[in-house]
């Protein structure tokens, strides 16, 4: 594990989430490590560029972002430091968010630290780099739809 200060950080960062409406963790992390994510920490804040939330278990909740406490410990980190320019990696819509608030909330408080969000699977249209200001309504609408999706998949496997 290197040291973010002491080499150059690439300024990637990695949010990780396991859920079963969500790609697996193997997949997400591989995917995230081919974009140029690297395990290294951060000075004292010990902050690693892969924060992972493991959510298998959690059923339907409003407060997602009370169960992702990893993301949400990131991005209040991130709001002290300020990492101006860094990127941060997720691995499809829903991994932004379980809903178009959540997305919401985290594509803002990312935004709130300077930094810019980059989504690597949009339904047919590849990657995504999300900056402050963009207009985010077709990338909510997105997450709206997997969203939907994810609960139909999960209604037809119980039936």
């Amino acid at each position: 594990m290197a040291d973010k200060e002491a080499e150059q950080f690439s300024g990637k960062w990695a949010v990780v989430t396991v859920h079963p409406s969500l790609p697996s963790r193997t997949e997400q992390i591989a995917r995230a490590r081919a974009w140029g994510v690297t395990e290294s920490m951060l000075g004292r804040d010990d902050i690693s560029a892969m924060i992972l939330d493991d959510v298998s278990h959690v059923g339907r909740t409003t407060n997602w972002m009370g169960k992702l406490v990893e993301r949400a410990s990131f991005i209040e980190a991130m709001q002290r430091i300020q990492p101006e320019g860094d990127q941060v990696w997720f691995a499809d819509p829903l991994c932004v968010g379980f809903s178009a608030r959540l997305a919401q909330e985290t594509i803002t408080g990312l935004w709130d630290a300077g930094m810019q969000v980059y989504v690597h699977s949009l339904r047919y249209n590849g990657p995504a780099l999300y900056v402050p200001g963009d207009d985010l309504t077709e990338f909510l609408e997105s997450v709206s739809a997997a969203q939907n999706a994810a609960h139909q998949r999960a209604n037809r496997a119980r039936s």
